[in-house]
């Protein structure tokens, strides 16, 4: 990172800790279908917050059930699922949002917030709000986060310090992905050292499968395709299928790493169908293996976005039609 660029940094950073501290009332979000580093960072951000005396709502747009592997995080804040009375009064802070839509709100009620204070990793954010704070060299946002709360002087207790442990472990694969850094390595031990245990998020998050999930995870693997000489693995996932595993739509989390640990994969796309008819018709995940193969410029094509090496959009094409323009994307540029 250039001196300028750290400098700016820093800027972004106060100017968010400035907005955060001055604000007599908060609303706390991340993006609809929250993985790990979203919940995370929602989690850490709005239980601090509160032991600081600061007067925060934790807030998830949309309807869809979060991933029950985070329950025992989510259920620490009082999560709400609509708008408080006084939303309008409150300062937003999106965390893990790679872009305002991201968050599940319009456009006119972005419009409504009094500040938007924007904190987050995604290479491709356009930095949209009041103050933003984006760091594509940050493992994960909850690292961010951290950075943020103690910027405020917002105590960290037990439960924050497992939120945050948590989009670390997630994001990072658990510290497999090409996003490992030493400052990465060193915050995890920061955490253990501070009291969190790695052995027991490591058993609530990844050894506490339901069956249905299992399930589901067959279903997607038997129904897996290769293309592009093996190097790109597709598989899909529709309403009946959930409905014929007993899955709930958040078991889909994590099937498309089993995808592209497959020899000869170097990206792993898989496409479901949302359980709620008024929505999108299919949601596309990918996931490269190489930063070279950068899957988040097929994503803005498809009008989302992500990571460079994870990113994903929603789409109302036919699903053949749909297959056909992530595989032709992702041939365009020659990297795959």
């Amino acid at each position: 990172m250039t001196t300028g660029a750290a400098t700016d940094l820093e800027g972004a950073y106060a100017a968010a800790v400035s907005l955060v501290r001055d604000a007599p009332r908060l609303l706390v979000t991340t993006h609809e279908n929250p993985d790990g580093d979203a919940i995370g960072s929602l989690v850490a951000a709005a239980r601090s917050l509160r032991l600081g005396g600061w007067d925060a709502v934790a807030f998830l747009a949309g309807t869809t059930q979060l991933p029950q592997e985070y329950h025992f995080l989510d259920q620490e804040i009082e999560l709400v699922r609509e708008l408080p009375a006084d939303w309008r009064e409150r300062l937003l802070l999106a965390l893990d949002c790679g872009s305002a839509p991201r968050t599940g709100l319009s456009d006119e009620e972005l419009a409504a917030f009094p500040a938007i204070v924007n904190v987050d990793h995604h290479h491709d954010n356009p930095r949209y709000g009041t103050a933003a704070v984006v760091d594509p060299a940050a493992p994960c946002c909850t690292v961010m986060v951290r950075r943020l709360l103690e910027g405020l002087g917002a105590p960290l207790d037990d439960v924050v310090r497992q939120a945050l442990y948590v989009g670390l472990v997630t994001d990072t694969g658990r510290f497999s992905y090409s996003n490992v850094t030493g400052d990465a390595l060193r915050e995890a031990a920061r955490l253990v050292d501070e009291g969190v245990r790695p052995h027991e998020i490591f058993g609530r998050v990844y050894e506490d499968v339901p069956v249905a999930k299992a399930r589901l995870l067959g279903i997607a693997l038997a129904r897996l395709e290769l293309r592009l000489d093996g190097r790109l693995a597709l598989t899909h996932l529709l309403r009946t299928d959930f409905e014929a595993a007993g899955a709930a739509e958040p078991f889909s989390e994590g099937i498309i790493e089993h995808v592209r640990a497959l020899r000869g994969v170097e990206v792993a796309v898989l496409v479901r169908e949302p359980r709620d008819p008024d929505g999108p018709r299919f949601k596309a995940s990918m996931r490269s293996r190489r930063p070279e193969v950068d899957v988040s410029r097929v994503a803005r094509l498809g009008g989302g976005g992500g990571h460079v090496q994870a990113a994903g959009f929603s789409s109302d094409l036919e699903l053949p039609e749909l297959l056909a323009f992530i595989e032709r994307e992702l041939a365009a540029d020659g990297a795959l």
